[in-house]
């Protein structure tokens, strides 16, 4: 292959034999660090990686199948194959699925998720708005209402950590949030997760956030994430019992 008028470096043979298609992702990822190629860099061709690789064009077809799917590669119609410009988004959209039915897994991305946000308290005082604190009591009021009809909305209860984030420049843990809320809630979908006891309260943790959040206190807004993410383990700790029980709520 030649680009910019320069013969490009070869890859070398493969020798493994087992998984084959596997040790080909590893020698195109290894040749995309080695070379230093950024996004929209193209590779050799597949008919050209087999020949290098020694390897038939099968493996190598399973391996940049593999590698688009993880946002490494992208493969465009007639012009071969470009290394993509990276995102998490193809990883992160892809983990719930290993953590659907675990519950012990599920505990542990709570725990993640529990410690990224008392973390992030500071970085969301500092970045919090009038607009921002005025959108967060208009959840809030949905909250309060459901609660005295005895409901919990999950939707509102989304938003309002979905708007807490908004002014932080972080898209990474706003997906892995993302993530860890799709995740919960799949799981609540398939029953192991029991339902909230007392609506009230969970609408009180949450206010408890806004109010810290409008008083700037970072040591309140902490304690409110603690409170929050108590209950949701007080709920997971009713699980086995509810799955037991071959129902979805105590």
């Amino acid at each position: 292959m030649v680009a910019n008028g320069k013969a490009a470096p070869q890859m070398k043979t493969l020798q493994r034999q087992q998984l084959l298609y596997k040790a080909v992702q590893e020698e195109i990822k290894s040749y995309i660090i080695t070379h230093s190629l950024k996004a929209g860099d193209p590779l050799p061709p597949e008919t050209e990686l087999s020949q290098q690789l020694q390897v038939s064009r099968n493996s190598v077809r399973e391996a940049v199948k593999a590698l688009e799917a993880l946002g490494i590669l992208e493969v465009r119609a007639g012009a071969g194959l470009y290394v993509r410009d990276f995102s998490f988004d193809p990883i992160l959209n892809n983990l719930g699925y290993g953590l659907l039915f675990d519950l012990k897994q599920l505990y542990d991305i709570i725990e993640v998720r529990s410690h990224i946000d008392h973390g992030m308290v500071p970085r969301i005082l500092q970045a919090a708005t009038p607009g921002q604190l005025k959108r967060l009591h208009e959840v809030l009021g949905r909250m309060r209402q459901a609660a005295l009809a005895g409901r919990f909305s999950p939707e509102d209860d989304r938003a309002l950590h979905q708007i807490l984030y908004e002014n932080v420049d972080n898209l990474v843990v706003g997906k892995l949030l993302d993530i860890c809320w799709e995740v919960f809630f799949q799981a609540k979908k398939r029953g192991p997760v029991p339902e909230i006891r007392d609506p009230m309260a969970t609408y009180r943790t949450h206010a408890d956030l806004v109010e810290a959040l409008e008083k700037g206190d970072v040591q309140a807004m902490q304690a409110a994430v603690a409170r929050h993410y108590d209950g949701i383990r007080q709920r997971l700790e009713r699980a086995p019992q509810a799955e037991q029980q071959g129902a979805g709520t105590p």
